[in-house]
């Protein structure tokens, strides 16, 4: 790597963590559309400026960066003996979420909360990665790795979808999500 990559990489970890930075205070005072988007603004340029310092290498040197400080920022207070900064409360209550509703409605939600993160996330993270794998699969020789990378892909997939989902408090909205989700997956791997 030459001199100018390596300021790429350093950028990319720097950016990686102000973007996590952004997406965390956003999560802590909802609301603010600017700081969710500068927050994967940052992410996206990161991942790019990393890929270009130093391939795939790079993206995950610049994980580890990100996954470094983000374990720094969440050890240092539990070491002083402080609270953790998740422990803290959100500043707005959760919009679209049961509060006091029908017991019979309160588990239902909960049952298509779980279908909808759960199995439904996981036929559109095996979806994707079945178009991922049509994407690398090499012409010819062996398709072992372009394998490989769609398995490692779909659990990838998996849990971010999961997560996108679960952060949607309207069930509506939610459902709506995966549906989508799902026809766009479904329409990429079989095209």
């Amino acid at each position: 790597m030459t001199a100018i990559d390596w300021v790429m990489m350093t950028v990319a970890g720097m950016g990686s963590l102000a973007g996590l930075a952004l997406l965390y205070s956003c999560w802590k005072r909802p609301g603010q559309p600017a700081l969710l988007a500068g927050g994967w603004g940052l992410l996206t340029v990161s991942v790019l400026l990393a890929f270009f310092a130093n391939g795939d290498r790079g993206i995950a040197q610049a994980s580890v960066i990100v996954m470094a400080g983000a374990t720094a920022v969440f050890c240092i207070p539990l070491l002083r003996g402080v609270a953790p900064p998740v422990a803290t409360e959100r500043t707005r209550q959760r919009v679209g979420t049961p509060k006091e509703g029908h017991p019979i409605r309160k588990g239902l939600s909960s049952i298509w909360t779980f279908l909808v993160t759960g199995p439904l996330a996981g036929v559109i993270a095996l979806l994707a990665s079945a178009a991922l794998f049509k994407l690398i699969r090499p012409t010819d020789g062996n398709p072992a790795t372009a394998g490989v990378i769609a398995i490692i892909a779909a659990i990838l997939i998996w849990a971010m979808a999961s997560v996108l989902l679960l952060i949607e408090p309207r069930t509506g909205r939610r459902s709506a999500y995966a549906g989508l989700a799902l026809a766009v997956t479904a329409a990429i791997a079989f095209i």
